[in-house]
């Protein structure tokens, strides 16, 4: 066995002088291992921690947000007490719910920091799955609220078309107030296009869902039984860069205004762009032990013949 890290030749099983986490006897496993304990996926455990921090500060920094409104409400004369209760009233709402959004992003943190503390493990040279258990619990119950939001949205589709469809009195009311029907139908079809819009956005997190738990459940077995499998969906790492670099590209946008949501913006999205990759070394180094590269055999010479010896 090879050492990934000094590259000398070891017993199996066995760990290396040069301070590298014990391998396995397992090649498929010594891959979920090597790179479970890279420095690219400290890097993602250290990010994605880094992100969830900035996230929560962010949550508890909405003093300076709501100041703005209450001048406003000052300088406009509205009721301050009245206006003091609705805001408090919704700044403790607000907090509430982003405190619970950030349960799963806390959840998923602690199971990469589980995944690759197991992965640098020097006393055994097997890997445990608990933080992979973490992720796919809270992929499974992502994949049920994706398929809620659908389920809401093809209401509030058909709906629209119903109005559509029996809106005569609606055309009358508008026209006699001297709006036309034109304008109808042109709210109507905008509320369609931002529904079929919505709708796709979904499905695309629905398939992303789904290939997260069908990768998830690959390398577990693979982890648990040693036997290798190449199969990480090519979406997957695709939509995963494209959506590391939309992040990054509102994390800029909102460094001008709320620079905590900037900066954990821009953490998330170096995270997911490492996390592709990863996975596409995975998928790669998978495959060498699925399909071996062949040697070509080269013609012989053909040996002279060896002196007859005295």
């Amino acid at each position: 066995m090879i050492c990934p890290k000094c590259g000398r030749v070891i017993p199996d099983g066995t760990q290396c002088p040069c301070g590298a986490p014990l391998l396995s006897s397992n090649p498929a496993v010594n891959v979920i291992k090597t790179l479970g304990s890279s420095p690219k996926f400290l890097a993602v455990a250290i990010l994605y921690s880094v992100a969830a921090l900035f996230s929560a500060v962010s949550v508890f920094n909405t003093d300076a947000l709501a100041s703005p409104l209450y001048y406003y409400a000052a300088n406009y004369g509205l009721n301050s007490d009245a206006f003091y209760t609705v805001m408090e009233a919704a700044e403790g709402g607000g907090i509430a719910g982003a405190v619970i959004g950030l349960i799963p992003a806390i959840l998923i943190g602690v199971s990469i920091w589980l995944f690759y503390v197991s992965c640098r493990n020097v006393q055994t040279g097997n890997v445990s799955t608990a933080g992979l258990t973490i992720c796919k619990v809270i992929s499974y119950i992502g994949l049920v609220g994706v398929c809620l939001l659908i389920l809401l949205l093809v209401i509030c589709f058909f709906l629209v078309l119903f109005a559509v469809g029996g809106s005569g009195d609606l055309y009358s009311s508008y026209y006699s107030y001297g709006y036309g029907d034109g304008v109808v139908a042109a709210v109507m079809a905008l509320l369609i296009f931002v529904l079929l819009v919505a709708l796709a956005v979904l499905a695309l997190l629905l398939v992303y869902e789904i290939c997260v738990i069908k990768t998830i459940n690959r390398i577990k077995a693979s982890a648990l039984h040693g036997v290798p499998d190449n199969r990480v969906p090519r979406f997957l790492t695709v939509f995963m860069m494209i959506m590391g670099v939309l992040n990054g590209l509102s994390g800029l946008v909102a460094l001008l205004t709320a620079p905590l949501g900037g900066l954990a913006s821009l953490a998330a999205a170096a995270c997911m762009v490492l996390m592709s990759l990863l996975l596409g070394d995975y998928r790669r180094q998978m495959t060498m032990l699925l399909y071996p590269p062949v040697q070509p055999v080269y013609p012989q010479p053909p040996m002279p013949p060896y002196p007859p010896q005295q």
